[in-house]
């Protein structure tokens, strides 16, 4: 897809991954949506991008307010007279036993991270299929594909967004619209630290790293330019998920000895930690 002129909505632009991917689109030419809970930081990136060609619209918007989300797909129509790509990447994230965990706080991130997602996918598939053509790009995670200890939770939402992903692709293969999978690894982003957390996660294993957010969201405009099916932004992801297939024993066996063998302490409220939905 060419990229100058397009129009593209980045939802939790106000930080990580959605700040970065929402300025390689502005640098690349494309029109900007900004949207976020955070209006003080949008702003903040349309400063920043408002030396590239592109236009730039902040529209603080939470995803879980369907009102909201569509009043965001409609300004988008009428301040640029198109939407061309959607980068579904608000989320939160969520430390927590499943077996003990609080359903509330359970809840909330599936508001975020899935009905959020589909209020946004509701929202402007109408207006790509009138334009017969759209993409469509779901910012899922490995979590999406391999569970681990206290994030189940999280990675409940994330096969969620993936199977989503799977089936929107075919239902809307017929009007030009494309759908796009990313699943990054751990990013080193604020995402962990604005998790809600009802138990401290034990340290994350050395070997898996912390990718820069820029580098996914890279991977996320080379998809936009060369739509592909799925994405993984390094080789270490793409290596687990296909160990997980290949043995998935082994995979639990590691998980346990990486994550369980080190224990968790300093559990809090229920209500603890803040949203990450931007």
């Amino acid at each position: 897809m060419k990229l100058r002129g397009s129009a593209v909505i980045v939802t939790g632009a106000s930080s990580g991954i959605g700040w970065e991917t929402a300025r390689l689109f502005a640098r690349a030419g494309s029109d900007v949506v900004l949207a976020a809970r955070n209006e003080e930081r949008l702003q903040q990136l349309a400063r920043r991008v408002e030396r590239y060609d592109g236009r730039s619209l902040v529209l603080p918007t939470d995803v879980t307010d369907r009102r909201a989300v569509e009043t965001m797909a409609a300004r988008t129509i009428e301040e640029f007279g198109r939407i061309d790509i959607l980068v579904n990447n608000a989320g939160l994230g969520l430390h927590a036993l499943l077996a003990e965990g609080s359903m509330e706080n359970i809840h909330y991130v599936f508001e975020v991270n899935v009905f959020g997602a589909l209020n946004c996918i509701q929202a402007v598939v109408p207006f790509m299929k009138q334009q017969r053509r759209g993409q469509i790009i779901n910012v899922s995670s490995i979590a999406g594909k391999i569970a681990a200890p206290y994030e189940g939770a999280y990675a409940a939402t994330k096969f969620a967004l993936t199977a989503i992903s799977d089936a929107l692709r075919l239902e809307l293969a017929d009007y030009g619209i494309r759908v796009t999978t990313v699943h990054p690894g751990p990013i080193e982003t604020p995402f962990t630290e604005r998790a809600l957390k009802e138990v401290e996660r034990p340290p994350r294993p050395r070997v898996s790293g912390g990718t820069p957010a820029v580098r996914v969201a890279e991977a996320i405009v080379r998809a936009a330019r060369r739509p592909q099916r799925d994405v993984y932004v390094t080789w270490f992801e793409r290596l687990a998920v296909g160990l997980k297939a290949a043995s998935p024993r082994f995979v639990d066996w590691g998980l346990r000895r990486l994550y369980t063998g080190r224990g968790a302490s300093g559990r809090s409220g229920p209500g603890g930690g803040s949203p990450a939905s931007g």
